[in-house]
């Protein structure tokens, strides 16, 4: 099964709007952490920003594994949550059906993802943080960095660094939105381990974050 307790990275394999054929015109990672998520959807065809989001994750049953999604911060600025089911396949990925909005109408859909976490290299020690004010999320598994900002007015912004062993060091492979400065992945990292546990409050560059979701993937 995809969807565990435990930090995961997972990508999204197809798209399906029923009765259409599956497809995939995106590169999208997902990080779980705890009870929180951080989604980040770019478009192939010119790695502009299709969607991203970020906050909470319920689980609300299990036969089907069914789970909610609480869009805490949204690049559409959608406030709605998300409800879908997960079936394992065959091959060990899992099959996501829900409704969704399209073109104004509500659409059956399915989404096929993997589990890409033993995939990744680098510190198994994994984390999310949100600020205090709720603006700015920043998470961590494996050797995938997001972060993800969203201001009073709605504007969006988010980056996505990866951890090039051969370097020794994180590098920018993606970035949309207003530019910003973003914290040293070493810096949060060392903020975060000296904050301990989830929920507690620690500061990153004279803001101040709550520990979201912690553990080792």
């Amino acid at each position: 099964m995809v969807i565990k307790a435990t930090p995961q990275i997972l990508r999204r394999i197809s798209m399906r709007w029923l009765p259409d054929p599956a497809f995939e015109n995106t590169d999208t990672i997902a990080l779980n952490v705890g009870g929180y998520f951080m989604d980040l959807r770019v478009a192939t065809a010119d790695e502009s920003l299709e969607w991203s989001r970020a906050g909470e994750r319920k689980e609300l049953g299990r036969i089907p594994l069914t789970f909610q999604w609480t869009r805490i911060i949204d690049s559409f600025k959608s406030t709605q949550a998300d409800e879908a089911a997960f079936e394992t396949l065959p091959n060990g990925d899992d099959l996501e059906t829900g409704m969704f909005t399209k073109d104004g109408i509500p659409t059956a859909y399915e989404e096929v993802w993997r589990d890409v976490t033993e995939d990744t290299t680098g510190d198994s020690y994994s984390w999310i943080i949100q600020s205090n004010d709720g603006s700015t999320f920043m998470g961590k598994v494996g050797n995938v960095f997001l972060w993800m900002r969203q201001d009073e007015k709605g504007s969006f912004a988010a980056r996505k660094e990866i951890y090039d062993e051969s370097k020794g060091d994180w590098e920018m492979v993606f970035e949309s939105g207003p530019a910003a400065c973003v914290p040293k992945v070493e810096q949060v990292q060392s903020r975060v381990r000296a904050g301990g546990k989830a929920g507690e409050k620690v500061d990153v560059e004279k803001v101040e974050y709550v520990i979201r979701g912690l553990g080792l993937s």
